[in-house]
């Protein structure tokens, strides 16, 4: 539950460690770069069923929403959020990812 309620964090995170274990390995070793991305998108996918399977089809508006207020003296924040069809859009690219990942 912690990582569907502050998705930013999660791709942060996924992001993070992805990027640290690539400075890890060298050049040469592009299997082991391309091990990095299919596990990083499997990785999101299981993120994106988990979500699915969380998500309430009834409600309206935005679901899984994370607001940030990093200046508020001129009132800048950011918000992200998904909704039905954002949603359907998300998995689907997440199920697209690990084949190309294969197939490269």
């Amino acid at each position: 539950m912690f990582l569907l309620a502050s998705p930013l964090l999660s791709i942060v995170a996924v992001l993070g460690l992805g990027f640290l274990y690539a400075l890890v390995i060298r050049v040469e070793k592009i299997d082991a770069i391309r091990q990095v991305c299919l596990s990083t998108s499997l990785f999101a996918l299981f993120i994106g069923v988990f979500a699915a399977l969380s998500f309430d089809k009834a409600a309206a508006g935005y679901q899984f929403m994370n607001s940030f207020n990093f200046m508020p003296q001129y009132n800048l924040s950011f918000a992200i959020g998904v909704d039905g069809l954002s949603f359907v859009f998300l998995i689907l690219t997440l199920i697209t990812f690990p084949p190309l990942f294969l197939a490269a």
